[in-house]
């Protein structure tokens, strides 16, 4: 369980609320119902649309343009722009020309940068090891530089007879 409500010391905190005034930093740390209780929740979609209409998710390319709805699930874009709510997982490839910027914009970034939980560490940091040799290894091709081709290639068939989990 993660830190308690600083309101009623009952519920596990869900909402995290971080000020920075006259450089001091504060911290409140409240459970939902406390949250309700003294309306202080903040709408997804109310922050979503102030940060949208001030330019916009950022620059994008006229060759990636905004598609009209999800196919999988039918969520029509200005759907999602008015609630804030993607619809399905396919939502998020669909909407990528969109998401990505503002996901950059809100957070600076648009992967994950947190914590992975110690089961998949092992998996996810084996996949990125992989991208990166394959990845070494198509520009050692590129600039004909065939041993340092194939000591790369060895090591990815090495990658690949690991397990993917450290189970």
């Amino acid at each position: 369980m993660g830190k308690l409500c600083q309101s009623c010391g009952k519920r596990e905190a869900k909402i995290h609320f971080t000020e920075i005034k006259d450089s001091k930093k504060t911290e409140l740390h409240i459970c939902e119902q406390c949250a309700h209780e003294k309306n202080m929740v903040l709408a997804f979609p109310s922050l979503l649309s102030s940060i949208m209409k001030e330019g916009g998710p950022g620059p994008r390319a006229e060759s990636d343009p905004v598609p009209v709805a999800c196919p999988a699930c039918s969520l029509a874009y200005a759907e999602f722009k008015a609630k804030g709510r993607l619809g399905c997982p396919t939502c998020y490839d669909v909407f990528a020309p969109v998401l990505i910027p503002l996901l950059e914009k809100v957070h600076g970034k648009s992967g994950h940068g947190g914590r992975v939980p110690d089961r998949l560490r092992r998996e996810i940091e084996t996949r990125q090891e992989v991208q990166s040799l394959e990845d070494s290894l198509k520009k050692a091709i590129q600039d004909e530089d065939y041993e340092e081709a194939a000591i790369l290639r060895d090591k990815l068939r090495k990658a690949g007879e690991e397990p993917a989990s450290g189970s």
